[in-house]
Formats: structure tokens, C-alpha cells, sequence
């Protein structure tokens, strides 16, 4: 790339890079080297009047622009034409209104949390209960191995220390109840090497009860909080019903004005869509221009070079030079010295 290509390349805009993706000016370049004069031509004519075309729809759309500006105008003025009386009763309602929204999304913030601790609780649950079974295994098979119940082992403990300290008995009877003892107090030990303890199942029950019950206290808030949300909610669909037909000019304004004003902004859009669509053919056209002017400029180079060789062959035959081809000779003289 020459030092002027690089430099008309740096100076190009964002915007004519841009065009320099678009698939028009792709499959121009392609075809543009080996293009005729005549098709150069008609793509010219061509895309002229395509940008004149889109210069009318232009001029139509900003006028229908402008036409839908001021409806939007007139209707948004109606809708606010209201007088103080009225202005303030539609402000207290809009403050009422926000009140009750305020309430409505309260709820349904408690009826989230409310949801995700059930959703928790159910999980814990399930382990607390699961923990509850295991425990009862343990308590079965503690009956299995020890053949008795824990309770009645205690009971009976109990029973027996409290007859040999508070009555009389014989040497054969009190050797006898101190033996039973014994063996009650090695299947308890029996009992506790297996692991089983009825006051840990006490809790672990209650434990997995307590947690059935918030989560049917978790569930409970739920339908209470959506049943108050939908309360606030309806007062606040009446409320917003009040301001509409309290505003000057009957129901329908702000729909009016709303309309006006989309069908202003889809207006605008186009338009600003077609000047773009301008500035991609005037670009194609500079394309068509530069790639015209090359041509030109190769032409004229050639003629040039054909006349200067045409001199010197005149002036080696020694025949008489115009001014006009001696200066021809001086000019191409100069160009060669700068190429060196």
C-alpha cells in the first residue's frame, strides 16, 4: 500500500468502513475493475434515481411525522387539561393506588420467603424423620439382643434397690436380689453399648415435629399473604380505574396520545433508515466516481507516454521540436530524476 492509499485509508470515517462490509459494495468492488462504461452508466442513472425516490419518501414521511408530533401534542394537552379540583383528587387517588402496590408487593415478598422456608423445611423434614426411624431400629434391636424393654429394665432396677434398702431380708434372699440386680444392670450396660437411648428419640420425634409444624405455618402464610395481595391488588386496579375517568376529556386521551406518538417514532425510525439507505448509494456512486476517474487518469497517462516516445523519435531524426513537445521532453525528464 502507497503512502496516499495508507493516508485516504486512516481518513476514512466509521461510517464508510462500515459501508465497506455491506454486501452491495462487496459485490460492486468485485465487479468494478472489469465494469463497462455503458453499465457504469446505467448503475449510475440507476442509483441516482433510486436516492431521488427515497428523497420524496423522506419529505412524505416528515411531513406525516410532523402531522403525528402535533396530534400527540393536542391529545397529551387535552389529557392534562384538568382543573385544580380535579388535579388534586387524581393525586390523592395515584397516592391511595401507590399505597395499595406497595402492600400487594409486601405480600408477595412474604409469600416468597414463605415458600422458600417451606421448600427448606420439607428437606429437613424428611431428615428429621429419617433420623427418627433409625432410632427406632436401634430401639427394636436393643429388644432383640437384651430381651427386654429399656423401660422395664429401669422399672424394675428401681424397684428392687428400693426393697433392699427398706426391708428386712435374709442372707439367701438378699444375695439373691442383689444377683438380679446385677444381671439387670449388665443388660441396661447391654442397652447403652447399642446405642439407644429413649430420651434421644424423644427429641428427635419432637424435633421432626416441630419442623411439620412450621412448615404447615410456612404454608399457612402463603395462603393468607396471597389472599391479602389479591385484596390490596383489586383495590388498586379500582383505584387506577378512578383516575381514568377522572381525567378531562373522557377515557381515551393517553391511549390517543400513546398512538400518536409510536406512530411519530415509527416515522422517524424509517426516515433515519432511509438516509442511511442515502448514504450507501452516495457511497457506491464514489465508488463508481473514483473508479471512473482512475480510468481517466490511466488513459491520460498513456497518451502521455505515447506522445513523449513519439518526440523522441523526432528529435533522434534531428527534425525541428515545437516548444509544446520540448517542455513534453522536460517533463519527463523531471519524472524520471524524482523516480530515482
Amino acid at each position: 500500500m502507497t503512502q496516499e492509499e495508507q493516508a485516504n485509508s486512516e481518513n476514512k470515517s466509521d461510517e464508510e468502513q462500515n459501508f465497506d462490509e455491506h454486501p452491495e459494495v462487496i459485490e460492486l468492488q468485485k465487479n468494478l475493475t472489469g465494469m463497462s462504461k455503458d453499465l457504469m452508466k446505467k448503475n449510475t442513472d440507476g442509483i441516482r434515481a433510486d436516492i431521488s425516490q427515497i428523497s420524496s419518501k423522506i419529505d412524505q414521511l416528515k411531513k406525516a411525522r410532523a402531522e403525528h408530533n402535533a396530534d400527540a401534542r393536542h391529545h397529551r394537552n387535552m389529557r392534562n387539561n384538568v382543573s385544580d379540583e380535579k388535579f388534586a383528587i387524581i393525586e390523592k387517588l395515584r397516592e391511595e393506588a401507590t399505597n395499595e402496590k406497595e402492600l400487594r408487593e409486601k405480600c408477595n415478598e412474604q409469600i416468597r420467603n414463605n415458600k422458600a422456608r417451606r421448600e427448606e423445611v420439607k428437606e429437613e423434614i424428611r431428615a428429621a424423620w429419617t433420623k427418627v426411624k433409625e432410632l427406632r431400629e436401634r430401639y427394636y434391636k436393643m429388644k432383640d439382643e437384651v430381651g427386654v424393654m429399656p423401660e422395664q429394665l429401669t422399672d424394675e432396677i428401681r424397684d428392687l434397690e428400693w426393697q433392699q434398702q427398706t426391708t428386712q431380708l435374709t442372707p439367701d434372699e438378699d444375695a439373691a436380689m442383689t444377683k438380679r440386680i446385677i444381671e439387670l444392670y449388665e443388660k441396661a450396660y447391654s442397652a447403652h453399648i447399642i446405642g439407644y437411648s429413649s430420651d434421644e428419640t424423644e427429641k428427635a420425634v419432637e424435633f421432626a415435629k416441630a419442623l411439620s409444624e412450621e412448615h404447615d405455618t410456612a404454608h399457612q402464610n402463603v395462603l393468607e399473604y396471597a389472599e391479602k395481595g389479591q385484596v390490596h391488588h383489586e383495590r388498586m386496579t379500582k383505584l387506577y380505574e378512578k383516575i381514568d375517568e377522572s381525567r378531562a376529556g373522557g377515557s381515551g386521551l393517553h391511549e390517543k396520545y400513546m398512538d400518536s406518538r409510536q406512530a411519530a417514532d415509527i416515522a422517524h425510525k424509517k426516515i433515519v433508515e432511509l438516509y442511511e439507505k442515502i448514504k450507501l448509494n452516495q457511497h457506491l456512486l464514489d465508488l463508481i466516481d473514483d473508479e471512473q476517474i482512475r480510468r481517466r487518469h490511466e488513459k491520460s497517462q498513456q497518451i502521455r507516454k505515447e506522445r513523449i516516445q513519439e518526440t523522441k523519435e523526432k528529435q533522434s531524426s534531428n527534425k525541428r521540436m515545437t516548444l509544446e513537445e520540448l517542455r513534453l521532453l522536460m517533463g519527463d525528464d523531471e519524472e524520471e530524476d524524482e523516480e530515482k
